[in-house]
């Protein structure tokens, strides 16, 4: 089994496209983890599908070609049934039940995937990406969906692998826990043009973010040196210009000696002449310096520049005392009406705007009736924030949709899950091409200020998972929606646009729900120290 993939001057253009979505990346992938990171759309699945044999690159080589390994890719989304989900769940081996252990599975799970939470379905996922053990593997987002616990879980399974391994994600604790080395994609800018180029840091993200912070401010220190240099050359070449024009001053003041006086008229002429040639020497040196001090503050590379302004919406809170409510009592995970056979197996805890849903212990065995979610009465105001957290399974999609049905069809809402249809991404280009002039402007704009490159998506290209959930609330906040719903909102999305997405709903004057496994993110969004 090979222990290095080695990528050689890898290019990737998509068909219409003008320029590459990265060119000439070179890079080694050695035996253990290695982060892929980057802003959203930047080309980081389009890499790893490439490292693994799925696409063919317009240019370069990956050495050993990924069709003489065993390779396997875990996608983004898991609304579909793994391929080899039928080979994990017939496989009873030690090692199949170490797996499915580790991961937390219930064997009932292959059985009923389409029931299965979106954390549960991705551990099934994962795990049928670690089945097998392949020579080669990428899990792309794997922690989208899941709780602290599963995180910890899958880092341990991914420790376990022995094998090459790639991971996307934007998650830090993971990277921090399994990853040796990071390759970012990121923005740099230099001679007035932005490219994308692919750097490598050693360590997980915590360390590899320090040591990219130190050579961003060494490569600022750089910057500012040379503009000083340039300024500094530019002073000196307008002082030398004064100069000159001085002279050309004095030398028009010969008709002031006598006529007669040919010596001193010829004298004066001799030293004007002189004074010409070492002024326009000395003016043709510094004009080269200056030149090549241009070259020099225009060769250095800074990070391109990043949209940190707010997005601003026109949107006045519903009238009404409550937008959603909950009656206390049991909901079924199912969506059916209680009724006498249904069991509460996990409950919700309210604390002001922060709530939690937990198992009960002892309860995780029932298998017979239904099964449900105690919850106290709850109600949702028109500038109410609320956050809800707690482990996968427990019912918070279940808690979610039960408020929902209570809204009237009156109160205008954007609801965006976390798991799309298949055809939500293309449904989703077809609404921003078919908007007016103002509000596909308007869409953009916000587009940008969530660390996005609208060009993009104008020009055709695919958005992948993190670009169409911005799309998706951007072109959403067109209706003045009075109630916003997000069920995992940062699933997919690069850290900047977490930020810039959390700034904005912690600033959104109506009623908001969020589902998060991300404290920070719900503290922020929703009000710290709830």
């Amino acid at each position: 089994m090979a222990t290095t993939l080695n990528l050689h001057g890898v290019s990737y253009i998509y068909e219409g496209a003008p320029e590459p979505l990265f060119d000439g990346v070179e890079a080694s992938l050695p035996q253990g983890w290695t982060a892929l990171l980057g802003d959203n759309g930047c080309g980081k699945t389009t890499l790893a599908r490439i490292v693994c044999g799925a696409l063919t690159p317009t240019r370069g080589a990956v050495n050993p070609s990924p069709s003489t390994l065993v390779a396997a890719y875990c996608e983004q989304e898991c609304a579909h049934e793994p391929a080899n989900l039928d080979e994990l769940r017939d496989d009873w081996s030690p090692e199949a039940i170490a797996l499915r252990d580790t991961l937390g599975i219930g064997d009932d799970w292959p059985y009923r995937f389409a029931t299965l939470s979106g954390g549960e379905r991705k551990r099934l996922q994962v795990a049928c990406a670690l089945h097998g053990a392949p020579d080669l593997l990428v899990l792309d987002e794997p922690t989208n969906h899941v709780d602290a616990g599963t995180r910890d879980a899958i880092a341990a399974a991914m420790r376990a692998y022995r094998g090459i391994g790639v991971l996307v994600s934007h998650d830090v604790e993971l990277i921090d826990a399994t990853c040796t080395q990071c390759l970012m994609f990121v923005r740099r800018h230099m001679g007035g043009r932005n490219r994308t180029v692919l750097e490598r840091y050693a360590g997980g993200y915590t360390k590899a973010h320090r040591t990219r912070e130190l050579r961003c401010a060494e490569t600022d220190d750089e910057l500012k040196a040379a503009q000083r240099k340039r300024r500094a050359l530019e002073s000196a070449r307008d002082g030398r210009r004064a100069m000159m024009d001085a002279a050309a001053a004095r030398k028009h003041g010969g008709h002031l000696i006598d006529r007669h006086d040919h010596d001193a008229r010829n004298t004066h002429k001799w030293n004007e002449k002189q004074a010409d040639k070492a002024s326009a020497a000395a003016y043709r040196a510094l004009g080269s310096r200056l030149e090549a001090a241009r070259r020099e503050a225009e060769a250095i590379e800074t990070d391109a520049k990043r949209y940190d302004g707010d997005i601003l919406v026109d949107i006045t809170p519903s009238a009404r005392r409550q937008i959603a409510h909950a009656e206390s009592g049991i909901l079924r995970f199912d969506g059916a009406a209680p009724d006498d056979g249904c069991v509460a197996v996990c409950e919700l805890t309210v604390d002001g705007a922060r709530w939690h849903t937990q198992a009960i212990d002892g309860m995780g065995a029932v298998t017979q009736g239904g099964r449900g979610i105690r919850v106290p009465h709850l109600s949702v105001g028109p500038r109410d924030h609320i956050g809800i957290d707690g482990a996968n399974g427990t019912g918070k999609s279940t808690l979610v949709r039960a408020l929902l049905k209570s809204v009237d069809d009156m109160v205008p809402t954007l609801t965006i899950g976390q798991i799309p249809d298949a055809d939500a991404h293309a449904r989703l280009l077809a609404r921003l091409h078919g908007l007016g002039a103002d509000d596909k402007a308007h869409v953009l704009s916000m587009l940008a200020q969530l660390n996005d490159d609208p060009d993009r998506l104008m020009r055709g290209e695919e958005p992948s998972p993190g670009q169409a959930q911005k799309l998706a609330l951007c072109c959403g906040l067109l209706s003045g929606p009075q109630l916003i719903v997000l069920d995992e909102p940062t699933n997919h999305l690069d850290l900047h646009s977490k930020q810039a997405l959390a700034r904005f709903l912690r600033g959104y004057p109506g009623a908001l729900v969020v589902v998060s496994h991300e404290r920070w993110f719900l503290d922020e969004a929703c009000g710290a120290g709830m």
